[in-house]
């Protein structure tokens, strides 16, 4: 089994590696041009807020990428300042559910709306509701003309999301974390060992590869919520193109703790979060927020 590659041994071209890459990580080409317009192979950020320091990253799958379909994970970045309490930084990935054609659009927009209203102070479950809300609402419009607009989500307009807010006290991290569907939030400890803080882990006798979601926009729009106070390492929003890999393989988990344990400068961050593994082709989006102590 090929061994996890560090940089200076990758080339000039050849991708990030965690074990055996696959045929596709490497032989696949490019296809044709995404028939999203001006929707990127990779976006990427970097931020800074008192005491934190934020990478983001979502990079297009590699069986996307060869069959020129648009990228359908995303993230958006924000931050909340509560009445001269703590500055909060806002997190939040959206994974469009692959076999539905307008989840692209869906896993934007209600990133951003998700970012906005947490922006504002609304708690994560008005802000589920209410963006499922208004992305239905937008969606039927622009995308279901003469459709009823309740029946978004039957048509093909899902996906899968996951929000954060939180700062620092200290060395403790506190925050508020929710999602709907299959993103999740884990902590990183400084001695190297990984802990979902908020998502749904594999149910039992559920297929290794299987992925239940329950995915936004719908009637109800519900989401998962969690508090949390945890001391030490980083945090790390991701969907389940990182996170799947990451529960089932103890090499990643030593990998993506030693690449992340200091914070990369946000080109290498995307290219990691776009590791090369066999079987794993999805697309990929991670925020991690790191402690910051003006070292």
């Amino acid at each position: 089994m090929m061994e996890t590659t560090a940089a200076a041994d990758r080339g000039p071209l050849a991708p990030y590696v965690i074990g055996d890459p696959g045929r596709a990580a490497l032989e696949v080409p490019a296809g044709p041009p995404n028939r999203r317009l001006g929707s990127a192979d990779v976006e990427l950020s970097a931020a800074t807020l008192p005491g934190l320091q934020i990478r983001a990253a979502t990079v297009r799958g590699v069986h996307r990428r060869a069959y020129g379909k648009p990228r359908q994970d995303a993230f958006a970045l924000g931050r909340c300042g509560t009445n001269g309490g703590p500055e909060r930084a806002i997190a939040v990935v959206c994974d469009g559910i692959g076999a539905f054609g307008g989840s692209e659009e869906t896993a934007l927009l209600l990133s951003q709306h998700l970012a906005g209203l947490a922006a504002e102070g609304v708690l994560w479950p008005d802000a589920f509701a209410q963006a499922s809300k208004a992305i239905t609402a937008h969606l039927a419009a622009t995308l279901l003309a003469g459709r009823n607009r309740d029946d978004a989500h039957a048509h093909g307009l899902t996906t899968a999301a996951a929000g954060l807010a939180v700062y620092r006290d200290g060395d403790y991290w506190l925050g508020q974390a929710a999602w709907a569907g299959d993103s999740s939030l884990w902590h990183l400890g400084t001695d190297g060992q990984w802990a979902m803080l908020a998502g749904d882990p594999d149910k039992p006798g559920a297929a290794r590869y299987s992925a239940p979601a329950e995915p936004l926009p719908s009637p109800e729009a519900h989401c998962t919520t969690t508090e949390f106070c945890i001391a030490g390492g980083m945090l790390f929003v991701m969907t389940d193109g990182v996170a799947n890999p990451l529960r089932w393989s103890e090499q990643v988990q030593e990998t993506l703790a030693q690449w992340w344990k200091q914070p990369p400068d946000p080109f290498t961050f995307a290219a990691q979060v776009g590791f090369a593994r066999k079987s794993h082709i999805d697309d990929r989006t991670v925020i991690g927020i790191w402690p910051d102590d003006g070292g």
